[in-house]
């Protein structure tokens, strides 16, 4: 319960920690199992090994002068699987955590298009 707290805090506090949430968009509490490492690097590894899951995309966020968070987001080469890992560095910690993790059969577990922001879509 302690690690769904923490991530779901990094999820909450990054997105609405400096205004409030927009007009249909609310808090809601859950209670969910994480599976966490002490180490990026460890949780990679187990994740090319055990699940042939690869990094194919990351978002870096940096927070403070000793604390940044990273998001990223595995797939297996046919795009059958996939699983975002948050991490959350500060001055004398790491830890990393599988968010979610799940499988999809017609291939779609990763699909990516350039960002398009305003009116360019």
């Amino acid at each position: 319960m302690k690690y769904a707290l923490f991530v779901l805090s990094l999820m909450v506090t990054s997105a609405f920690g400096q205004n409030d949430p927009p007009i249909g968009i609310k808090p809601v509490m859950v209670q969910m199992q994480l599976f966490c490492a002490d180490s990026f690097e460890f949780l990679m590894n187990v994740l090319a090994a055990d699940f042939d899951e690869h990094p194919v995309m990351m978002g870096y966020l940096k927070e403070g002068p000793e604390s940044a968070h990273t998001l990223v987001y595995f797939a297996n080469k046919e795009n059958t699987q996939s699983t975002l890992v948050i991490t959350k560095t500060s001055k004398d910690r790491e830890q990393s955590c599988i968010m979610w993790s799940g499988e999809s059969p017609s291939g779609m577990a990763y699909s990516a298009r350039p960002p398009q922001h305003g009116d360019e879509t």
